[in-house]
């Protein structure tokens, strides 16, 4: 395979977009089969070559290969399993989950079908993860796929270029490597959707290009996530590691890692100790040569500069390599809502951690200086906080005393929210973003005198009957709490239409009725 990351020649985006267009329409990709075939390739691709990602991710980013398998090939491989596992039905589509009287005949439903071409924006903190799973959910929904991988990481980019290459058929993908003048002329081109992970400043580039075109776009950008840590926290000492291991796993570089902690200042200075215990026991042993590195040295100097810059106590770490793109795990205690550490997403191994007295304080300043996080963590076991924090800061997730393991359960939808992002995908969430629901109804000639109602001339009559088949009666009064007593009048009401309707509609003479307008 080769080792050398090869830029698309700019001339060649616009045939290579065309070459999967073209594809989508002749049908090639939409049976179900065709898609699980090419699902089942990429899984074993990817399980061939897993040395060589690893060995990829380890020259772009110094990736320890536990982390790859735990927080890239593990969640991949789930994703896989899950779609693969439940693809044929999904794609069988639906019945409404309740279906008015009048149309009880008519046999609606709900199908998924392809929207076309799908452009994947990769990023560069998780390369492999955050380029395949978006293409997973694609290939599911049965569109056909144009991949742009993240150039900051070359080395990977390559071997999943190969990868890819010899995998799948090169009318369902094609792969355009290169940089910004590459992403956009890829962007000129006409796609169905886009997927893109990254930041704000070029997720809203991407936006506003897409709405040119009228193209919907999924946005998975990032964003200050908070971590509170209550008195009422069961263990401390757990919640500790927790948050410990979720902040400085790779290199601090992950979207839904803990920004920063607030904690309570009845159990903040023994939370500070349990920081630093967990921080030389999981990462004690970081060093130029064993830890993650930052993307780059730009990235690497300004999370360098905002350490410099930060009126909180550095109480353990804060060492870096400019050069070699290093930044220690790193605690600051001590920290307030105006530090240089609480601008913006920090995007490295920095933990903040702001004391609190009150938690509605504390929750009024995430929603006035971080509002829609692209996670939200409570370490608190008493519920009136849970609920407090839950109801009133939005997020693309909320857990309670863990943090960032959601990311690698198929079965639950990933995304933002507001200034985190717009749209999901992992699991259903995938094959439901990549594909469009469409209403489908097929009307029998022998139900026309159930329908005879909508004929004019009308009269009040016939207003009556077609009100009683097409709305329910209210099952609530105006007051009190509202049960779900619909279900007691349901099939009395079904079985007193159809007698109504058909020998109404049988008996009926349009021409001698007095129409109502």
């Amino acid at each position: 395979m080769s080792s050398v990351l090869e830029y698309t020649p700019i001339e060649e985006i616009p045939q290579r977009v065309e070459k999967v267009r073209t594809a989508f329409h002749t049908r090639k990709f939409l049976n179900v089969e065709v898609r699980l075939n090419a699902l089942r390739n990429l899984f074993f691709a990817i399980k061939d070559n897993e040395d060589l990602i690893l060995k990829a991710l380890k020259k772009d980013l110094n990736k320890p290969p536990s982390e790859v398998q735990l927080l890239e090939l593990s969640p991949l491989y789930g994703d896989l399993l899950y779609i693969i596992d439940n693809l044929r039905s999904w794609v069988k589509g639906r019945k409404p989950e309740s279906t008015p009287l009048l149309f009880k005949f008519s046999k609606p439903r709900v199908e998924n079908i392809p929207l076309g071409t799908v452009l994947v924006i990769g990023a560069f903190n998780f390369p492999l993860l955050l380029t395949l799973q978006p293409l997973i959910g694609a290939i599911a929904g049965g569109n056909t796929v144009v991949i742009k991988q993240s150039e900051q990481t070359p080395n990977l980019a390559a071997v999943v270029t190969d990868i890819l290459s010899d995998a799948l058929d090169n009318e369902l993908i094609q792969i355009v490597n290169g940089g910004i003048e590459e992403t956009t002329a890829l962007l000129e081109q006409k796609f169905d959707k886009v997927i893109y992970t990254g930041s704000g400043t070029v997720g809203t580039i991407i936006a506003k290009k897409c709405a040119e075109t009228l193209t919907p776009c999924i946005l998975e950008l990032g964003g200050k996530s908070p971590a509170f840590i209550t008195k009422n926290c069961r263990s401390l000492d757990l919640a500790a590691k927790r948050i410990v291991f979720a902040k400085f796993v790779n290199a601090g570089q992950t979207c839904v890692t803990v920004d920063y902690a607030q904690v309570h200042r009845d159990v903040y200075d023994e939370f500070v100790k349990l920081l630093i215990k967990w921080t030389k026991k999981l990462f004690g042993e970081a060093s130029v040569e064993t830890y993650g590195k930052i993307v780059n040295q730009r990235n690497t100097e300004r999370v360098a500069n905002i350490i410099k810059d930060s009126k909180g106590e550095v109480i353990y770490g804060g060492d870096f390599d400019i050069e070699e793109r290093y930044i220690s795990p790193t605690v600051v205690k001590d920290v307030t809502f105006s530090d240089s550490l609480m601008q913006g997403e920090i995007f490295g191994p920095v933990l903040p951690v702001v004391p609190f007295d009150d938690l509605d304080a504390a929750i009024t300043n995430v929603v006035a200086y971080h509002d829609t996080p692209l996670a939200l963590y409570a370490f608190t076991d008493n519920k009136d906080e849970i609920y407090a924090i839950q109801s009133r800061i939005r997020s693309g997730a909320f857990l309670i005393n863990d943090a960032i393991i959601h990311v690698g359960m198929a079965q639950l939808p990933f995304g933002g929210i507001g200034s985190s992002g717009n749209g999901n995908y992992h699991g259903y969430a995938s094959f439901k973003s990549f594909t469009h629901e469409r209403s489908c109804l097929k009307q029998p000639f022998w139900v026309e005198p159930l329908f005879e109602a909508k004929y004019p001339p009308t009269t009040n009559f016939d207003l009556a009957v077609a009100k009683t088949a097409m709305v329910p009666p209210a099952w609530f009064g105006r007051t009190g709490k509202i049960r779900d007593w619909r279900k007691i009048f349901k099939n009395t009401m079904i079985s007193m239409f159809l007698l109504t309707g058909l020998v109404l509609g049988l008996t009926s003479d349009k021409e001698n009725r007095i129409p109502t307008f």
